[in-house]
C-alpha cells in the first residue's frame, strides 16, 4: 500500500505554538511538581503525567490544554533525544503536528499529541520512559535493516 502522507516543515505559526506549549508545560511542572525540573526528561514527564492525573481535573478545556502541551513535550523529547524532527503531517486521518525520524528514507513518524491522547483515553499510568525506549529501538532496527545512518 502506497503511503500518501504529505510531510512539510512547520510554518512560523506552528513553530511559535510549539514554543508556547513548552512554556506552558513548565508552568504545569511549577504548579504540580515543586521543585520542578530545569530540563525535560522522560522521567520528569512521567512524573508530571501522574501528578496531573491525581488532580482529577474535570474541566475539559484544562485537560485539553494539558494534553496539548504534554504532547508537545513528548515530541520535544523525541526531537532532542532521538533525532526526530518536527513536521506537519497530512494523511488519510487528517492533519496534525508530528515528528519524524529517518527523513527521506522511512519517514518514521509519530503524532505526539494523538499518541498522548490515546494514553489519556486508556487511562495509562507512567508510559513516557518506556515509549521512548521502544521508539528508539524500532527506529534503530529499521535503520540497521535498511543500512541507513541515523
Amino acid at each position: 500500500m502506497e503511503d500518501k502522507a504529505k510531510l512539510s516543515p512547520l510554518n512560523d505559526e506552528l513553530k511559535n505554538w510549539v514554543v508556547e506549549q513548552l512554556k506552558l508545560l513548565f508552568e504545569y511542572f511549577e504548579s504540580l511538581i515543586p521543585p520542578h525540573p530545569n530540563e525535560l526528561t522522560a522521567d520528569s514527564l512521567d512524573d508530571l503525567w501522574i501528578a496531573w492525573k491525581n488532580t482529577n481535573v474535570a474541566d475539559t478545556k484544562a485537560t485539553d490544554s494539558f494534553l496539548n502541551c504534554f504532547g508537545v513535550g513528548f515530541g520535544h523529547l523525541l526531537v532532542n533525544e532521538l533525532g526526530f524532527e518536527w513536521t506537519y503531517l497530512e494523511d488519510e486521518y487528517g492533519s496534525d503536528i508530528a515528528v519524524r525520524a529517518l527523513p527521506g528514507t522511512a519517514d518514521a513518524r509519530i503524532a505526539p499529541l494523538h499518541f498522548v491522547l490515546k494514553r489519556w483515553e486508556s487511562n495509562e499510568g507512567r508510559y513516557i520512559s518506556e515509549a521512548i525506549r521502544e521508539i528508539d529501538k524500532m527506529v534503530d532496527e529499521y535503520a540497521q535493516e535498511h543500512n541507513v545512518c541515523r
